[in-house]
């Protein structure tokens, strides 16, 4: 059996994962890299000094 979670009754998507690879879930894993990466970099950024007057 594949990784994906097959949904009975989707032969063409089974037919596809099984071609050309489970593109949902290596966007998946792509995403949850980037969101890591970014967090990594939000949380280790320099936080922005506003100016003491306030504008209206």
């Amino acid at each position: 059996m594949s990784s994906h979670s097959s949904t009975p009754g989707s032969p063409i998507y089974d037919q596809m994962v099984r071609e050309r690879g489970d593109v949902l879930a290596e966007a998946r894993t792509i995403a949850a890299l980037a969101h890591q990466y970014a967090d990594q970099a939000l949380g280790q950024s320099v936080p922005v000094q506003r100016d003491p007057v306030e504008r209206r």
